[in-house]
């Protein structure tokens, strides 16, 4: 469900990072249902909308869209175009009349994804860049020394370390929609059987040491263009080639006796290395090429280089798989740790403090919000302002369901920072149109700039208000009345939020969690009428 849900943002040319809305879904309360899907479009800030359809109007709608499966679990399809709805239709059979269809956007509410986001769109650009240089570098190479071997060889370890990188992405649970077509295509194939079964090369798995030979052979493939090492490469490969013979005369075995089902992308390496062994045997048939002795010091070298390599894509290898058993973890985790009923259950255990609102308070958000959190914090306090940038992504995700009052404690810093701050903000913003976003945006200044001084010279006052100062006196007294001893302290509808949570958890929680406590706040009304 969440590979196909955040494919289906992609088919939208949504900037989202896969990864992270699969986690996100993953990780929901609710999940797989439909509701995880939607919250977590909720909290990215993607239009949808989930409706009923009948199966002969499903043409009509402009792709694409997710139909779920009423069997299986959470099983979801994503419709992108006639073809694609024509293969489906007997899986239709499964499908309910719900369907989710969404707008495309260029930008996200979720401020981790678009880091993420970000990151990972460098992290192509640098790759590719890199490739390219290679290529350059290969290309100038084979314009000083041109040999047909090397270059043949070359463009098959090329062929081979994307077939390698293929088996290396399945067993990691990557999936790509052609290989996956590719692999379960035809009778009696099947990949998956063959990659995840116990069989090894010296204790090292085939798709690693696919990986792993092919990248070592188009590394030293470009010490083959120079005229010193040319013949010593491609001796070296020959030798190898001949070496390869039992491995693939073994896999072939295994696949038809024993595993009883063929891995297409194993025959593929299969015949890569084939023909790289029939390439150097003609070559060195023909007198194209020719064995020379080895010196030892390049043989180490040559060595050396291909253990590195080998120990780079198993280091690789085994942090992905690291991340990827602790998101699975971490997703059975948080499924417990972001349930509402949970998180409502411990709230009410923790102690009550008054949240009485002051007449001129500073708030972001809805004032008729059903979340209403007080953020105690310190004007020159770290944490704070890490926790300041949280709740604000968290109004601006959720403006309807929450609203924030800010209150301060006085700062052993310098007490004047307080005075300023909420003095300008009550002569300039309070009242105002947007004043949320400019409140937002003030203590975001504030945060960035951290230097009362220069924070005047942005934000000067005229005058400050009397007003002001019971303002500020309310905020100290509240902070000692409420028994404040630490900041940033969040409390939420009037009790102390557990110190298991922080305010970023809320994220994965807002609207299951707004409906809870206006349960809980008309239970306590209705407590009250009562007695």
């Amino acid at each position: 469900m969440e590979k196909v849900a955040a494919e289906f943002l992609s088919h939208l040319k949504i900037p989202v990072s896969k990864r992270y809305v699969e986690q996100l879904i993953s990780a929901h309360p609710d999940f797989p249902s439909l509701l995880s899907v939607s919250d977590v479009f909720n909290r990215l800030g993607v239009n949808h909308r989930v409706t009923r359809i009948e199966k002969d109007k499903l043409a009509d709608v402009e792709y694409p869209y997710l139909l779920p499966l009423d069997k299986g679990r959470g099983d979801v399809i994503l419709i992108d175009s006639h073809d694609s709805l024509r293969k489906n239709n007997n899986r239709l059979e499964e499908w309910g009349g719900v369907i989710l269809v969404a707008e495309s956007s260029k930008t996200t509410a979720d401020k981790d994804n678009i880091v993420l986001h970000t990151q990972e769109k460098n992290t192509k650009t640098y790759a590719l860049i890199a490739s390219l240089a290679f290529a350059l570098l290969l290309g100038l190479s084979l314009l000083t020394s041109f040999s047909w071997i090397s270059v043949a060889l070359l463009a098959l370890a090329l062929c081979g370390l994307i077939t390698g990188y293929f088996l290396f992405a399945k067993e990691l649970g990557i999936a790509y929609a052609a290989v996956e077509a590719f692999c379960n295509t035809g009778k009696n194939t099947n990949c998956d059987v063959v990659l995840k079964s116990e069989v090894s090369l010296l204790g090292i798995k085939f798709s690693d040491a696919a990986v792993s030979y092919f990248l070592f052979q188009v590394v030293v493939l470009g010490f083959a263009q120079l005229p010193a090492t040319q013949h010593a490469v491609i001796s070296i490969l020959a030798i190898l080639s001949v070496l390869t013979l039992p491995v693939i005369s073994f896999s072939l075995y295994y696949q038809y006796a024993v595993a009883k089902t063929w891995c297409r992308l194993c025959l593929v390496v299969i015949a890569i290395l084939l023909l790289q062994a029939g390439i150097v045997g003609y070559a060195y048939t023909t007198g194209s090429a020719y064995l020379v002795g080895l010196n030892l010091k390049f043989v180490v070298i040559i060595f050396l280089i291909g253990l590195l390599l080998l120990t780079i894509v198993l280091l690789v290898k085994t942090t992905l798989e690291r991340y990827e058993k602790l998101n699975q973890q971490g997703g059975a985790g948080n499924r417990v740790k972001h349930n509402a009923s949970v998180f409502l259950s411990l709230l009410q255990k923790q102690r009550r403090i008054d949240i009485t609102h002051f007449e001129n308070e500073m708030t972001v958000g809805n004032p008729h919000a059903p979340i209403k959190i007080i953020m105690a914090s310190n004007l020159y306090c770290n944490p704070c302002k890490l926790k300041h940038e949280v709740a604000a992504q968290l109004v601006a995700m959720y403006p309807e369901h929450v609203q924030v009052a800010m209150r301060f404690v006085r700062s052993g810093k310098d007490p004047d920072s307080v005075k300023h701050l909420l003095n300008f903000w009550y002569q300039f913003i309070k009242g105002t149109e947007d004043e949320s976003q400019r409140t937002m945006q003030l203590l975001h200044d504030w945060f960035t700039i951290w230097d009362l001084q220069k924070f005047k010279k942005k934000y000067a006052l005229p005058i400050e208000k009397p007003e002001v100062a019971d303002l500020e006196a309310q905020h100290y007294d509240w902070m000692s009345t409420a028994a404040i001893l630490q900041t940033p302290t969040f409390v939420i509808n009037g009790y102390e939020m557990p110190k298991e949570y922080g305010i970023e958890d809320l994220l994965a929680m807002v609207p299951a969690l707004s409906n809870g406590l206006e349960k809980i706040e008309n239970k306590e009304m209705t407590a009250v009428v009562n007695n």
